[in-house]
């Protein structure tokens, strides 16, 4: 066995201590997420887009503002909405499906790790595990994409291996339904999802499954299932929106995989990212690692254990789902810390078992005692956890979309009105009640969206009779170019001083005459 094995004698944990690790993963979720405003600019962006898909009455084509926003597909969308319908649009109930999504990644995490091992203890620490990790965790506080998609390739995970396990029974039915949970990661963020499966194919490849698998007659059921699940809403909007499919091949695959255009850590030098994400980001447990590194070592250097790695199908089966999509990771152009988070289940399941199998929890007296100190060095951690987001829940930031709606709130006019932005954008302030939010630029090549910004000179050709507009700064120096364009142009203002390096520009309404 991987790492080691446990006492025969060991029981597995009651009702009880299952009950109550959900509860603690609830509590780690929700706790203080309703206390902290909206964040810009992934929460302003994927909040901003859900709730304007909702007054727009348009739930297939995501708008952000009055712009088509086609970053993301929608299912991290309609799940905003339904936690806003839910409870209210409040910060909460934004938040709500981002933490389900948490604590569900962590309940299928503890399934695997009971099927894997064959013990709900090994279940119950991996789920343990990985909500504790401060990636994991992190992520699950912050709305993006990312915390869905661990939750899909995760479930596509424990059904795969539900598929292959020695034994397995109703394979069919397995299968089918991991390519309709790569439709659902398909809808959550695109391709990426499928990063998993070079993991899959790698398991196979060394088990000498590959066509036997895959050549068979469930193959075409599930690449239909996964068609309508993942590609449907895909093919709907490449033919509503013109170049809606160029930009879902540039944006997804080609722009991330293999150009730098989007200048996220490109090259081999921003593979280091990875680095401190998993060494760091899987704390406390990565300590785990470090104690028992001499183990490791030995194991790592033993030419049988390597041999008998086939014959050994759940250890092959976490090398695979770590390292493999991890080398994808590392050669793709695109590379976040966030983009790591699918891989921390597989981590998670492999730290529990090494744990596990290492006389934390074997029956006796001293595994009681170990026991103890788990559950109290966990709590102390937990209440920590919970510390931080309290922290940051009041923590004065410019990033916090709430407070700078609360600083500009007094300043807008009765009426229609605009917030313009430049190169700076706030659409978290969508969220909060503004009535149209645009972001409009000043450099020559903007961030590669679908609708590229325009340049502020247009911004002020299009300004109505009649309409008020509040330009947004965010920097001295975009103070200085913006006022000295405004005043280039014949438009008269109002300057005000905001909060955290912020101005407001509060334009004279112009007449067709004077433009």
């Amino acid at each position: 066995m991987f790492l080691g094995t446990c006492s025969k004698n060991q029981k597995d944990p009651s009702s009880v201590v299952i009950v109550c690790l959900i509860l603690c993963l609830l509590i780690i979720a929700f706790g203080f997420q309703g206390s902290r405003g909206i964040w810009q600019p992934d929460e302003g962006y994927y909040i901003g887009t859900a709730v304007t898909m909702y007054d727009r009455g348009d739930l297939l084509v995501p708008y952000l503002g009055n712009e088509i926003f086609l970053e993301k597909p929608p299912l991290i969308y309609w799940g905003i909405l339904a936690g806003v319908h839910l409870f209210g649009r409040n910060e909460w109930g934004a938040r709500t499906f981002n933490a389900l999504c948490y604590v569900a990644t962590a309940l299928v995490v503890g399934m695997l790790g009971n099927c894997l091992f064959g013990r709900k203890i090994d279940g119950v620490i991996a789920g343990l595990v990985y909500a504790t990790m401060i990636i994991p965790f992190a992520a699950s506080n912050y709305v993006t994409p990312d915390t869905p998609l661990a939750l899909w390739t995760t479930v596509a995970a424990l059904l795969f291996w539900k598929s292959v396990e020695p034994n397995a029974h109703r394979v069919v039915i397995w299968k089918v339904l991991m390519c309709a949970a790569f439709g659902l990661g398909f809808l959550s963020k695109g391709p990426a999802v499928l990063v998993l499966c070079a993991g899959m194919l790698a398991f196979l490849a060394v088990r000498r499954q590959f066509a036997t698998y895959l050549l068979a007659p469930w193959f075409f059921v599930g690449a239909v299932t996964f068609c309508i699940v993942g590609l449907s809403w895909y093919i709907f909007v490449a033919f509503k929106v013109p170049g809606a499919a160029s930009y879902f091949l540039d944006n997804e695959v080609w722009g991330r995989m293999v150009s730098s255009k989007y200048n996220r850590n490109p090259g081999m030098m921003g593979a280091l990212i990875y680095l401190p994400t998993l060494v760091l980001g899987s704390l406390p447990w990565s300590l785990v690692w470090w104690r028992e590194r001499t183990q490791l070592k030995a194991v790592i250097s033993d030419k049988l254990w390597w041999t008998n790695l086939p014959n050994n199908p759940s250890t092959l089966f976490l090398l695979t789902w770590f390292f493999v999509p991890l080398v994808v990771l590392l050669l793709a152009s695109s590379k976040l810390a966030f983009y790591a988070l699918p891989l921390f289940p597989a981590f998670a399941l492999a730290t529990s078992r090494l744990y596990v199998s290492h006389g934390s929890f074997c029956a006796g007296k001293a595994g009681a005692e170990v026991s103890t100190k788990l559950i109290t060095a966990a709590s102390i951690w937990i209440l920590l956890m919970l510390g931080s987001k309290f922290a940051l829940a009041y923590y004065p930031t410019q990033k916090d979309s709430r407070a700078l709606w609360t600083s500009i709130r007094e300043y807008l006019p009765e009426g229609k009105y605009e917030i313009v932005t430049v190169d700076d954008r706030t659409d978290g302030l969508i969220f909060y009640g503004a009535e149209e939010v645009e972001n409009v630029t000043i450099k020559e090549k903007p961030y590669p969206i679908f609708a590229v910004p325009e340049f502020i000179t247009m911004e002020l050709q299009e300004m109505a009779d009649g309409d008020h507009y509040l330009f947004l700064i965010g920097s001295a120096k975009h103070l200085a170019e913006i006022r000295d364009i405004l005043i280039g142009t014949g438009v008269g203002f109002k300057e005000i001083k905001l909060p955290y390096g912020r101005w407001l520009l509060i334009c004279d309404s112009l007449s067709k005459n004077s433009k």
